[in-house]
């Protein structure tokens, strides 16, 4: 008896200290198991809803024997709900399957997360691979369609039968219940919004392709990141001319200086010679970066003009004048896009126009755009300092002879002058006046001896920066005495041997221009004009001295503000004076004998380039008539050599001989037309051919 009690004592006290043991190691491990159930759920919270704040809420009206477990209501930071994440465990093959699947609000499923598995390992484990979840990101929330839009997997259908019930069994839930109606997603978007919330996004890249002209149409390609970011710049098809605009583009470190920049602000520098193929890669990242809108701005230069003005982030977005009447070679000039061009990207607090001499009223229109957008934005700009309004000024008495003109300055003005029988000014001065203290006032005030003496036909004063209105008035006036001074008796023109070419300035005019057998100009004089006094005559009357000596083919004078249309005139005399110079074709000879099959004939012309100097040309046709090739045996043109070059004439390769045209480069015009004339020559002699 007693050793029974003995043996009961001691299994007592073994169940006592092992009781013991694993109740202290159950409240040992309690904590870490309930922190890595813990650790688990937002895992599979996270990956379904990435971003949000969760709250458990209760499920309701579920059917008996629901696989369903627990739902939370996903949140964003402003508290608006965004989805819903559903859990369920349904029976696998091995075991439950714990499965997590998110639910926009929008109506698609966002993502499926599975925790532990029990299933075979190769078979059923494959419900938790990504092969097989991957089907059901941005699929519509819909039990009817799922079944359309996932498959379950060969040799498991037990366990991917499971997750299917499962889901459909969620979706019925959240569409029925939580009233989410289905809708597709945008599975690229989902993906990029998981990855960001995770801090590993990779950048959304976004390619276009922009039609733009250069020399020619040209098609640029742009990638630009979702940073706004330039990720490449490439020219997909393009016809610029070798030399030039062709050399821009081959050169890859000039779009590689792009890659990294942002495309809001992104250019290349404009270069002499490629001007027309850089601004064309200029207007494709213009039209790649954002579109900000512009906002109007009416503002008053020489005339009243609109400025659309785009802002952003405090910085000039695009600025541009629609339309104006501000004067060309003037105002006209800084209202370009080139030249506002250097405003873009500057702060719209701080952004001003120099205010220069002849284009006062125009720099300070474009500034008081500027003043007007900076507080449309909210931008506080230091106000500029004004002169202070002033009582009116006396009339400045004169007893002065001549005749009396009515101008404006500032105010309008009564000028007074007086000029002699030769046409020489006896006096000026100002009768009348209002203009201002310190401006105007004052140039009237030092008065114009420096006029008396000067020839009326020609004289004025010059326009200085703060006093242009007062300034252009005196000039007006001028130009009113000339008018009504007595012409004086035009000189006879000197008889001349050179060649007389009708052009038109402000009117019609004849040029004489003589040039000796090696293509230098000897004299260029102007016969007849009737130009403005004080513009253009006075441009002619400082004669052209500078040009004698010069090549005719290259010569040209410097096209100057105000004369303008003079300027232009005298140039195209000499370019039609160069043209019989240039161009002109000594010898054409057909070599029946050809080196290649697939040449028919070629021909051999003999051309007049550059100062008169010869050149020859081999162009090749087929039995069609169709250029095969084209080479310049040898030339002496200057820089017009690089329109020789194989591979620039290889541009002619492909045209029909009869229809043939070479295109005309900048800085090698002469060359060029010369090429040309060669080609008409050729289909001169193929058409006499074909009569004969």
């Amino acid at each position: 008896m007693g050793d029974i009690v003995k043996l009961a004592l001691r299994l007592f006290v073994f169940a006592l200290v092992a009781a013991v043991a694993l109740a202290l190691t159950n409240e040992v491990t309690k904590g870490p198991i309930e922190a890595q159930k813990l650790a688990a759920k937002m895992d599979a919270l996270n990956t379904v809803l990435p971003g949000c704040e969760y709250t458990q809420i209760e499920y309701e009206g579920l059917a008996e024997g629901s696989v369903l477990d627990e739902i939370f209501e996903g949140k964003d930071a402003s508290g608006a709900t965004v989805g819903y994440a559903l859990t369920a465990a349904p029976q696998g093959y091995g075991g439950p399957i714990p499965i997590t699947v998110g639910i926009s609000t929008e109506g698609y499923i966002t993502q499926t997360y599975v925790g532990a598995l029990q299933e075979t390992a190769g078979l059923g484990s494959r419900v938790g691979e990504d092969e097989f979840k991957s089907q059901f990101i941005a699929i519509a929330a819909d039990p009817d369609t799922l079944r359309d839009d996932v498959d379950t997997i060969g040799g498991a259908t037990v366990s991917s039968g499971a997750f299917v019930n499962a889901v459909s069994e969620i979706l019925t839930y959240s569409k029925n219940t939580l009233g989410i109606a289905p809708n597709a997603g945008d599975k690229d978007a989902i993906l990029a919004a998981a990855a960001a919330a995770a801090g590993n996004a990779e950048p959304i890249v976004t390619t276009n392709t922009y039609d733009v002209t250069g020399f020619a149409p040209m098609k640029v390609e742009i990638a630009v990141d979702d940073a706004g970011k330039i990720v490449s710049v490439k020219v997909l098809e393009h016809n610029e001319t070798p030399g030039f605009g062709a050399d821009l583009i081959a050169d890859t470190a000039v779009f590689d200086a792009l890659v990294g920049q942002d495309i809001a602000g992104a250019a290349i520098d404009v270069k002499a010679g490629v001007t027309l193929t850089s601004k064309a890669i200029n207007s494709a990242l213009k039209a790649a970066g954002p579109q900000v809108p512009a906002d109007p701005y009416t503002v008053k230069g020489f005339d009243k003009f609109t400025m659309e003005i785009a802002v952003s982030d405090g910085k000039i977005a695009s600025i541009s004048v629609p339309a104006h009447n501000e004067t060309p070679g003037l105002g006209a000039d800084i209202l370009t896009e080139e030249a506002l061009a250097s405003l873009v990207g500057q702060d719209l607090a701080t952004a001003k126009v120099d205010v220069k001499t002849g284009v006062t009223l125009t720099s300070k229109a474009i500034n008081d755009a500027l003043r007007q957008a900076a507080a449309a934005n909210g931008i506080v700009v230091e106000a500029e300092e004004t002169v202070a309004e002033t009582e009116p000024t006396a009339s400045v008495p004169a007893e002065a002879a001549g005749n009396v003109y009515e101008v404006t300055g500032f105010q309008p003005m009564k000028v007074a002058i007086d000029v002699d029988e030769s046409g020489k000014i006896v006096s000026v001065n100002v009768l009348e006046h209002n203009e201002t203290p310190g401006f105007g006032a004052d140039l009237i005030g030092a008065g114009f001896d420096a006029l008396v003496g000067q020839d009326i036909a020609t004289a004025q004063i010059d326009v200085k920066s703060g006093v242009t209105l007062t300034s252009n008035a005196i000039n007006e006036a001028l130009k009113a005495a000339a008018a009504a001074a007595p012409a004086a008796e035009a000189a006879p023109a000197e008889e001349t041997a050179a060649a007389v070419y009708e052009v038109t300035g402000f009117q019609p005019m004849k040029v004489a221009i003589d040039v000796d057998d090696a293509g230098k100009i000897v004299s260029v004089n102007v016969l007849e004009h009737n130009e403005t006094p004080g513009f253009g005559a006075d441009l002619i009357g400082a004669g052209f001295d500078a040009l004698v000596g010069q090549d005719i083919a290259t010569a040209q004078i410097d096209v100057k503000s105000g004369v303008t249309l003079t300027s232009n005139a005298i140039n195209e005399a000499l370019k039609a004076a160069a043209a019989p110079a240039a161009g002109a074709v000594e010898a054409i000879e057909v070599i029946e004998a050809a080196p290649a099959a697939e040449i028919a004939k070629t021909y051999e012309i003999h051309v007049k380039g550059m100062a008169k100097k010869t050149f020859t040309l081999n162009i090749s046709v087929d039995a069609d008539g169709v250029i095969v090739a084209a080479v310049c045996p040898e030339n002496s043109e200057d820089k017009g050599y690089i329109a020789l070059t194989d591979e620039a004439l290889s541009a002619l390769v492909g045209q029909k001989v009869t229809e043939a045209k070479y295109d005309t480069v900048t800085g090698v015009t002469v060359t060029c037309n010369a090429v040309n004339s060669a080609l008409d020559a050729i289909a001169a002699h193929v058409r006499n051919e074909e009569v004969q």
